[in-house]
């Protein structure tokens, strides 16, 4: 069991890791905004009609698979709609515009990234511990034990994270953070998520309030049961306190108690308990390092969706895969031949006129201009995938 002292240590090093991780991140998005190019970004700023130094940052966080463009930009508008709504508004100058965005779009990669990977893992194994909890005599032992394991995952892992956050949001309060984090977390709207934080807050509460019923049937006055029980004792007092005051800590283990728990197979990820999977290589779900490898789950969960969603959702995320092979230096006629092959190799498609296909389709791309070459290279795979993946007509 790790004492209080141990606890702030480990959460000192989580703060000093956060520190030099977020300033590489910074000058890694400062870079890359150079390289992107202008015409696409003013395209893009155009269609989400947002500021081009947004669009920038938008293009970014979508090339990397963490979001979609248009999902970015309107977290980085939300950001600046609420800073002006506290009287910090980001002066509408471009070099201005330029440092929000980069700095807020480092926020958005990590926790919609690293943060949100992290706390999967974290949470999975938490569930292991509280599984103890339908036993019909629950032992104290483990109730400690799941005590400290959560406080672990709380006080030294989202902690630093939410200290940091509201130390960098000017004027933000604990309920603006759990926005921010628990719709990362949950993937609910921050509309849905609104409606039922109080309750969540009440739950968390009750969980607590179990654990202590569990410690007080310990008759060995054991020290540890004592100071665990004190510690559950303050967490329940924080955690009736309003979402506009609750102290970071406390939230973090609100964060904790609202994260999803993955029930079924201890390994599987978060795709496959969307309800898609590939049995590729005889494995349970894709390897998703590569942008083919995304794009193979999104075909999948595209077949799931209904017709009228299935277009646009296969549209965003074919045009993610695109940018990305533009961004490694492929033209759009290479990166739709690359992804008419992968995807039939992956689908062990048959029957396809590959050759005549990419003949084809350079004939198409190279006969409009260059501003309209990503959208052509799209639809061109969108028809592959409606056609020989799915087996049916375009309309």
């Amino acid at each position: 069991m790790l004492q209080d002292h141990e606890l702030e240590k480990l959460a000192v090093e989580s703060r000093q890791r956060l520190i030099q991780e977020f300033a590489e991140t910074h000058a890694d998005l400062r870079e890359r905004s150079r390289r992107i190019p202008t015409n696409e970004a003013q395209r893009l700023a155009e269609n989400l009609a947002c500021p081009f130094q947004i669009a920038t940052l938008a293009y970014i966080i979508d090339m990397d698979g963490i979001l979609s463009a248009r999902e970015a930009a309107n977290l980085l508008s939300a950001e600046l709609e609420r800073l002006a709504s506290v009287g910090e508004e980001v002066p509408n100058l471009p070099g201005n515009v330029m440092e929000f965005a980069l700095a807020e779009g480092r926020w958005i990669e990590y926790i919609y990234g690293k943060f949100t990977r992290e706390m999967e893992s974290k949470v999975r194994q938490l569930s292991n511990l509280e599984g103890f909890l339908e036993d019909e005599s629950p032992a104290v032992e483990k109730a400690v034990a799941l005590i400290w394991s959560r406080s672990k995952v709380a006080e030294t892992f989202v902690s630093p994270l939410v200290e940091a956050w509201l130390n960098e949001h000017k004027k933000s309060t604990s309920e603006d953070m759990l926005m921010v984090f628990g719709s990362a977390i949950t993937k609910w709207k921050k509309s849905t998520l609104k409606g039922k934080l109080s309750q969540l807050q009440r739950r968390s509460q009750a969980f607590f309030r179990k654990l202590s019923m569990i410690l007080s049937s310990d008759t060995s006055e054991s020290a540890t049961v004592d100071l665990s029980t004190k510690r559950l004792n303050e967490l329940v007092e924080a955690l009736g306190k309003s979402l506009h005051e609750m102290t970071p800590k406390a939230a973090a283990h609100l964060l904790v108690h609202i994260a999803p728990r993955i029930t079924g197979r201890g390994d599987k990820s978060a795709y496959v308990a969307m309800g898609a999977a590939s049995t590729r290589g005889n494995k349970a779900e894709p390897d998703l390092s590569s942008p083919f490898d995304f794009l193979e789950r999104d075909v999948l969960l595209a077949k799931r969706r209904p017709e009228k969603d299935r277009k646009q959702f296969l549209i965003d995320r074919i045009g993610r895969v695109i940018r990305f092979l533009k961004h490694q230096g492929r033209t759009v006629s290479e990166g739709v031949e690359l992804a008419l092959k992968e995807l039939e190799d992956r689908f062990n498609l048959e029957d396809v006129p590959m050759e005549d296909l990419i003949d084809k389709y350079k004939a198409e791309i190279t006969g409009v201009s260059v501003d309209r070459q990503e959208e052509v290279g799209v639809k061109q795979i969108l028809d592959y995938i409606i056609i020989y993946a799915y087996g049916e007509v375009l309309a």
